[in-house]
């Protein structure tokens, strides 16, 4: 058997032709001596999780909001502080962003 060094070293050809060798003797067993996979308990378990925490979310969705401002020039306000919260977000990612572009750069990664 060949070390798994020299069996990332092959190319697809290689593998290719390995896999069409009719000359490599297969077991006759080798579907009794495999046993079926079967799925771990836990991944039942969270799977059953993930849906009870989606059924719950589902139920208990908030109702859309009332109207809170009766003022419109306070209601302005709010929206253009939110719009501004957004606004700084998207700048902080924008210039990490830039920060991880110029590493990359630097690295000659792209090239």
């Amino acid at each position: 058997m060949k070390p798994i060094e020299e069996i990332e070293k092959l190319s697809a050809e290689d593998l290719e032709r390995i896999g069409a060798d009719e000359s490599i003797p297969v077991p006759e067993d080798l579907s009794v001596r495999l046993p079926a996979r079967k799925a771990p308990v836990f991944a039942w378990s969270a799977a059953a999780a993930v849906l009870l925490v989606a059924g719950f979310i589902g139920f208990n969705r908030p109702k859309a909001p009332a109207d809170t401002f009766s003022d419109p020039l306070l209601a302005y306000a709010a929206v253009e502080d939110a719009f501004a919260k957004i606004s700084g977000s998207i700048n902080s990612a924008s210039m990490k962003v830039e920060e991880a572009e110029t590493t990359f750069n630097k690295l000659n990664y792209w090239k």
